[in-house]
């Protein structure tokens, strides 16, 4: 359960009109593990001021909540209190579609990366690269490691090359101001990118002046850049080679730079870069590294078990979990796709495992629930007849490895994982559906 959960529950609970600036700040900062000293210093409120709003804050959610809450057991209540509430099935299943919400309970934690993502994204001019194919759970990551950055004080702003033109994107001097303007609209920070811009030193350096002059120089707390989907960048070459070695260099300048200290970076990608890059120009071998796996099937068991579905990972081969790791190779979208169908079908209590088993028996025929993710992933490998070699190598076991930028782009549209360096197929179901239809 993360900050934001909680706050969801606070705010549902609560009357509005009662959480005061004061009382949601308490909050936050107790959520931390911070006493009323330090709460009052880093707030700048009178430290009896704070305990008060404590005190009070605790007898509403005493009261909300039908027990006693204190600022020492108010966090173990709150967890308990979202997870009996799944449980109870309050919250009804929604189709898999898009990000999964903060306080939803179908959310799969990834804690370990959670963990290190967060205290990386503290660290003056860090970077934190965030790596998947499509519907792996980006940018479900990408927003909880936002919502903790902001509850640490630090401000982000979302710059997603989905929302850019092509046109914008193929030349770097419209790629830079546009981003700036992004940044200084976010902030709500007036722009003034014709001041700034030089074409003496180029669109590269009046970026970096016009960030570190006009936008963090006003900033009291960090920046946090989030460029999503940055990947749709490596299909302009050119705007790549000079981009990427900016965003390194942002990140190099940040060791001695006070300014530039205050700056983080997130990076949401789908595969690794495959154009040229010196090596000590890519802001891919700098940074925190987090690459989304799979569910394992510990992770299944859990997703299961919030549908509705109390199933064991014995590693039988007749197993849910299992079938559901060999067919859909644990891919996120996948599982929940094929839980989804099986809790709101009609009469799948009468033999759950076996209607699974006729879940992904079909999976792959036209109109069936996976149809919409299959069938754009086939749009996707058509588009480019690299990738269709490159497949065609794989099924044919062929003795001809594969090259990085092969592997590179059939990890990009979700195809295989790599791993120690070598391709491995995703999952059965999509295999098999590609071999069917290309």
């Amino acid at each position: 359960m993360n900050h934001q959960e909680a706050k969801d529950i606070l705010e549902k609970k609560l009357n509005k009109d009662s959480l005061t600036l004061i009382k949601v700040e308490v909050f936050r900062l107790s959520w931390q593990g911070k006493g009323y000293n330090i709460i009052a210093e880093e707030s700048g409120y009178d430290h009896d001021y704070v305990r008060k709003a404590g005190s009070q804050l605790w007898k509403e959610l005493s009261i909300a909540l039908s027990t006693t809450v204190t600022k020492r057991n108010f966090r173990s209540l709150l967890e308990q209190y979202l997870s009996d509430d799944s449980q109870q099935n309050n919250i009804p299943i929604t189709f898999p579609s898009g990000v999964i919400s903060f306080s939803s309970p179908f959310y799969v934690e990834r804690t370990s990366e959670e963990a290190k993502a967060y205290a990386e994204i503290q660290k003056p001019g860090s970077i934190v690269r965030i790596k998947g194919p499509r519907k792996m759970g980006k940018s479900s990551l990408m927003l909880r490691v936002i919502d903790h950055a902001e509850s640490e004080g630090v401000h982000p702003v979302i710059i997603d090359l989905m929302q850019a033109d092509r046109q914008i994107m193929s030349n770097i001097d419209s790629l830079l101001r546009w981003i700036c303007l992004h940044i200084s609209q976010q902030l709500e920070i007036p722009p003034a990118i014709d001041d700034y811009w030089n074409p003496l030193i180029g669109s590269k350096l009046s970026c970096t002046n016009y960030i570190q002059d006009h936008i963090l120089s006003k900033l009291s707390q960090p920046l946090l850049i989030v460029i999503n989907e940055l990947n749709l960048l490596f299909d302009f070459e050119e705007v790549s080679k000079d981009f990427l070695p900016l965003l390194r260099s942002w990140h190099e300048e940040s060791k001695h730079n006070d300014e530039m200290k205050k700056l983080r970076q997130l990076l949401i990608y789908s595969t690794e870069v495959y154009v040229q890059l010196d090596i000590n120009l890519s802001p891919f071998n700098v940074g925190l590294p987090i690459v989304l796996s799979p569910l394992n099937g510990q992770q299944i068991v859990q997703l299961a078990k919030t549908y509705g579905f109390n199933w064991k990972n014995d590693e039988s081969i007749n197993s849910p979990i299992t079938q559901l790791l060999t067919k859909m190779g644990g891919h996120p979208y996948l599982v929940h796709m094929a839980l989804y169908q099986l809790a709101t079908q009609s009469g799948f209590i009468e033999s759950p495992t076996t209607a699974l088993k006729q879940i992904l028996n079909t999976a792959d025929e036209h109109g069936s629930i996976f149809d919409g993710f299959l069938q754009q992933l086939l749009l996707d490998v058509i588009a480019k007849p690299d990738i269709i070699k490159a497949f065609n190598k794989i099924l044919n076991s062929s003795e001809e490895q594969l090259g990085r930028i092969e592997m590179y782009q059939l990890e990009h549209v979700g195809i295989i994982k790599i791993a120690n360096g070598k391709p491995v197929i995703l999952s059965r179901l999509i295999a098999n559906f590609l071999k069917n239809n290309l």
